[in-house]
């Protein structure tokens, strides 16, 4: 890669500069980094007042100059010249320098790597802003976790329906009766154990006997015994 870049310094002296009798440029530029370059230009020489004056004034100038580039440079082989340099005086104070600087160097190849394959993490991490700090959630996989949590609450659900079960028989007679069958009635909305009698025309002695009707609400379960007959 080569670039050139340019540079308007104006340079201002302490009294009337008539003529530019000598001067020379130097540098101490370097590379701070593959895309920075710092230094200063030392910029040198002696000066008549006027063309005239046979006295002679030095001048010694020190610019400090920073150099930004849009390429990676490989600063093993980079590279920084003068490539060319000129002057004009400006109303008779102030000398003007044009200089152009050049860059020579390999660009830098970034190899990007192939990405790893994914394989499959225990956690899963999220980051969530918590004011002007940066915090880490970790997360565990829950798919296990919630498989075993439905399996217990399954579990529960079947061990608390066949105890409602066993409570609903457990007040069937065992001894031989007229009523060898039996049925589950649910008390709806509005319905009374008046409803249930009517309905299944029994009397409330028969249904006392396999049912406490001193509590029954809206969603009760009752016992009903159907004559076989």
């Amino acid at each position: 890669m080569k670039k050139i870049i340019s540079f308007e310094k104006k340079l201002e002296f302490p009294s009337m500069v008539g003529e530019i009798t000598s001067i020379s440029l130097d540098h101490t530029l370097e590379f701070k980094s593959p895309t920075l370059i710092e230094g200063a230009f030392l910029i040198t020489g002696s000066y008549k007042l006027t063309e005239a004056s046979c006295i002679e004034d030095n001048f010694n100038f020190k610019i400090p100059t920073e150099i930004m580039l849009t390429e990676n440079i490989d600063v093993s082989t980079g590279k920084i010249t003068v490539d060319d340099f000129f002057y004009e005086i400006e109303d008779d104070e102030n000398l003007v320098c044009h200089i152009d600087v050049l860059v020579e160097g390999l660009e830098e190849v970034f190899i990007e790597e192939p990405p790893l394959e994914e394989v499959e993490r225990p956690v899963e991490e999220i980051r969530e802003c918590d004011g002007d700090q940066n915090k880490e959630i970790e997360i565990p996989h829950r798919e296990e976790e919630l498989k075993e949590e439905l399996e217990e609450e399954l579990e529960e659900e079947i061990e608390e329906l066949v105890e409602e079960q066993q409570s609903l028989f457990s007040n069937l007679k065992d001894d031989e009766d007229t009523f060898t069958t039996y049925s589950i009635y649910i008390i709806r909305q509005d319905e009374t154990i008046q409803t249930v009698l009517e309905k299944y025309k029994i009397t409330k002695e028969a249904l006392e006997e396999y049912n406490d009707l001193s509590n029954i609400v809206e969603g009760s379960k009752v016992i009903i015994p159907v004559n076989d007959k």
